[in-house]
């Protein structure tokens, strides 16, 4: 048996997955390769350090300060959510407003209005879309006070 083949016959056996020639075999190589017995045990003291590790338990305050700033991101996220809306709802009421006349001439096409409909849509949600984006990188850009 070659040493490559024995390493992992070592995994196998400290996983309790090896049969009994397996297990026979394994005992052989070791009996006869000193440099693999080291590794068998450095192997073994592994599994039984990390066997007996325990997790240490995460103070409660660490808890809250967890779950705090969780719910932060979640109520930011929908604010930024509920502000764009209301951007693009008050923004596209005013176009609609400025273009009233152009949208109820019936003698307009219809597929004249949509378009510029969906024009100004597009360009209100583009536009909160780009505002809302530099008020984010604003606050963290490390450039912002670099001049070219």
């Amino acid at each position: 048996m070659k040493c490559d083949e024995a390493r992992l016959l070592m995994m196998g056996y400290l996983d309790n997955e090896l049969t009994e020639d397996e297990i026979k075999a394994l005992q052989e190589h070791l009996d006869s390769c000193a440099k693999c017995r080291a590794e068998w045990e450095s192997f073994k003291e592994l599994k039984k350090e990390t066997s007996e590790m325990k997790f240490k338990p995460f103070p409660e305050m660490f808890w809250d300060d967890y779950w705090e700033n969780v719910y932060n991101r979640i109520e930011r996220g929908i604010g930024w959510i509920l502000f764009s809306l209301g951007a693009i709802i008050l923004l596209a009421f005013g176009a609609y407003e400025l273009l009233e006349d152009f949208f109820l001439n019936p003698k307009e096409p219809m597929i004249e209005k949509i378009g510029v409909g969906l024009l100004i849509l597009g360009l209100i949600v583009i536009f909160v879309s780009v505002l809302r984006e530099k008020l984010m990188i604003r606050k963290v850009d490390k450039y912002r006070r670099v001049l070219r």
